[in-house]
Parts: C-alpha cells; structure tokens; sequence
C-alpha cells in the first residue's frame, strides 16, 4: 500500500532549496543522526540506563544471600558488682568418710576489672535457597523492567526527535517560501512605483503592494522564533548545547509502507514497551506471592558459633565453640501469613487484567494512528493539487497583467492565493511526517 509520497517529499524540498540560500550556518544535521545522538546522549534515556545499572547490581546482591554469613560482635565492659559462684554445702555430694563437698558454702569471687566478650558466628542457609532462588529471580525481573523503561524513554525520544526535525524542516520551507514571496513583492513595488510615476498605475495599488511586502516580511520575521526554539529544543534532546547550529538535511522525509492493520496489530503487542512492562509486572507478582509463601518454610542453616571472654570471669570457661543445625520458625502467626499471601495473589490478578487493558489500548492506538497516516496521505495529494493549481493560476495572471488585460489587484491576489497554497501544502507535509512518526512510536519497533 505504497503512494508516490516520498516523490513528493523529495520534490518539494528540491524545489524549496532552488534559488534560497541557507538560514544556518553549521554542521548538516540527518534525521538519522540526530536519532542515534538522542539515543547516545539524551540525559533522561542516560538516567534510565543508569537505573538498569542499579537493577543489575541488585541482582548481583541478592545473589549474595546464598552464601555462608559471617558476624562478630564484641562488648568491651567494666562490671559495677562482684561476679560470683556460690556452692552450697555438699552441693557437689556427699561422701561416706568424706561427708559433704564442698564441706560448707564456698563463694568463687572475680575482681573487679574491665572486660571483653566476643561473639562469632558463621551460618550457611539451607532451607532459606528456595526463597533466596525466587528473590533472585524478582531482581532479575526487575532489571528487566528497567530495560523495558529503557526502550520506552527511547522510543518517546525518536518521537520527539522525529517530530522536532520534521517541524525545524518545515518553519525553514515555511521561510524560505515566504522569502521568495517578499522578493516578489519587492521587484513588484518597483514596478509598481515606476508605473505610478508613468501614471499606468494608482497609488492606491503602489499602497496596496507596500502593505502587503509588509505582513510578508512581518510573517517572515514572527517564524525566527518557533524555527530557532525547535533547533534548540533538537539540541537538548541530542544532549548538545541548545546553541550548536546545524542545517537540516531537505531529504531526510521519507515514505512509510504501511503493513496489514492485523500485522501492525501483532507487532505493536510484541514490540510495545508498555506491553512488556505489563508481562513483567505480572511475573513480579507471582514471584511476590510465591515468596510470601516460601516465608512459611521454616528456616534452617548450618550454624557455627565461638564465644569468647576476656577478664570476665576466673571461674567461668573463656571460650566456647559450638557447630550444629539452627532452626528458626514462627510456629503460628494467627493466620497472617495465609492473608499476606492472598493479598499477592489478588495483586497478581490486577497485574493480569492491566495486560488485557494495555494489549486493548495498543490496539486503539494503532488503528487510530493508522487511519491518521492514510488520512495525511490524502492530505498530501489534494494539497499538493491546490499548489499546482495556484501556481498555474499566477503565471497566467501574471502575463495577462503585463498584456494590461488584468489589475494588480488579480495579480495581487493570485499571489496571496500561491503563498497560502504553498504554505498548506509545507503543513500537509508536516502532519503527514507526524502521522509517520506516531505511527511508528505507536508500533514500538526499535529504531
């Protein structure tokens, strides 16, 4: 389904350029070439990236809760009371020929002095991999969503790009058509001037002409300031100074083919960064209920423990070294586990229908950028019918003027009529590079 669109595009701005010189001064700037900047330098593209980074680096953190644990713990501490053990009489038997041991209370006292305990332990989870496995899997997923939130920035990025170039490429069209059409006035109120003072022609026609060379020239200077916003605008988005000049490259619009409307269908739900996100927000409910559950498993680790002291006790061992199996469980919870987890399943479901809704909207959205780009292709060919005409319609005016056959003011008219030709024809150009761009953000396909 392919027109003679990109002819066009291509002759118009051929045209455009004879006989104009250039507005800026600077590099030549391709559509092209400012996309790929905007992709390498665009900040708010660069600030998604550097999230990811921080996603990928969540993953490789809780990468890290499968390995053992190492803890140390010590309190230095000065004792305001005597530390004492006291054994009451035959506390430790009594004995025939010996009687009691010992023979009456005996209390082992330590002096009063500073004192350190240390604490050491190490742990290596068992029980706790299968929910350290799905924690890794909801970083991952996360990171993935980052990725996703990547593409997107990206894609509304082009847009904006596409839509900037293609505005800069028709306010200079726009200008250089309004250009042509003071230089015209100009050698008019000349000729004008002459016949005034050859009395073949009127004052009021010489006043005629001079009003309209002025809202010409007026209307060529209220477009200097869209025109230089929208180069600067171009410029922050490429992550450049807003005031590096450059030239908009005339050729860069091209025609679009347009695919089945069920395949554009098919490739935006695949290709849609909304859609994706959608999937992914799905997948991290499930690894939340899922890890809700795995909460109720009880926690069980290899277990190592030393225990030191240092002036505590003279009584007391100073060193203590146990290895053994540690088991941690929440014997009941008064049902609050069970709710937790049906809350991540009623989350899970929202998460399903906001797919349905996302892949409903998608579709909406590219039959209605469908229709607008067809809808601009017509737009196209009848504006670009108008122009011909007008154009046609000046000319004979024209020699039917200097054959004294018309006034002025047919000629006059006949050049306002080209000039709004002219300057539909550079909009119907516009939307339709517009529709192409929506079209192609709408169909989420990586530039």
């Amino acid at each position: 389904m392919r027109t003679g669109t990109c002819v066009v595009f291509r002759y118009l701005f051929r045209i455009a350029l004879i006989g104009a010189p250039g507005l800026v001064h600077g590099e030549t700037l391709t559509l092209q070439q400012a996309i790929e900047s905007a992709e390498a330098n665009n900040r708010a593209i660069r600030a998604a990236r550097l999230e990811r980074d921080k996603a990928l680096t969540g993953v490789k953190v809780a990468r890290t809760y499968r390995l053992p644990a190492f803890s140390v713990a010590a309190l230095g501490s000065q004792s305001l009371a005597s530390l004492g053990l006291t054994f009451p009489q035959g506390s430790l038997g009594v004995y025939p020929g010996t009687g009691p041991i010992p023979g009456e209370s005996t209390t082992l006292s330590g002096p009063l002095q500073p004192a350190g305990i240390f604490y050491a332990s190490v742990t290596q989870p068992l029980s706790q991999q299968h929910k350290i496995g799905l924690g890794i899997q909801l970083a991952r997923v996360g990171a993935d969503i980052a990725g996703e939130a990547i593409r997107s920035k990206r894609l509304t990025t082009v847009n904006e790009v596409r839509r900037l170039y293609y505005g800069v490429l028709q306010a200079e069209s726009g200008q250089r058509s309004l250009q042509a059409t003071v230089e015209f006035l100009k050698q008019l109120d000349q000729d004008t001037g002459r016949n005034v003072v050859q009395r073949v022609a009127l004052h009021a026609d010489s006043l005629d002409v001079k009003a309209q060379l002025a809202q010409a020239e007026f209307a060529l200077l209220k477009l200097q300031d869209p025109l230089e916003t929208q180069k600067q605008e171009l410029n922050r988005l490429m992550g450049r100074d807003p005031d590096t000049p450059f030239e908009i490259d005339p050729l860069a619009a091209t025609d679009l083919e347009l695919p089945d409307l069920k395949r554009a269908y098919a490739t935006a739900i695949e290709s849609r960064p909304e859609v994706r996100l959608a999937r992914l927000q799905v997948k991290r409910a499930e690894l939340d209920r899922r890890i809700k559950r795995a909460e109720r498993i009880p926690d069980v680790s290899l277990a190592f423990t030393s225990v030191a002291t240092v002036n505590l006790s003279s009584i007391l061992p100073n060193r203590l070294s146990v290895v053994g199996v540690q088991v941690t469980w929440d014997v009941y919870d008064w049902g609050r586990k069970r709710e937790q987890a049906q809350v991540k399943r009623l989350a899970e479901q929202q998460a399903s229908l906001d797919v349905k809704d996302t892949e409903a909207r998608i579709i909406v959205e590219v039959a209605h950028q469908y229709r607008k780009l067809i809808e601009a292709r017509k737009e196209v060919e009848v504006a670009q019918a108008s122009q011909s005409a007008r154009r046609e319609l000046l000319r004979v005016t024209r020699n039917r003027y200097g054959q004294r056959d018309v006034l002025l003011s047919d000629v006059l008219k006949a050049q306002s009529g080209l000039s709004e030709a002219d300057n539909g024809f550079t909009h119907a150009l516009l939307n339709l590079a517009t529709a192409q761009a929506d079209f192609e953000k709408a169909l989420g396909v990586d530039q």
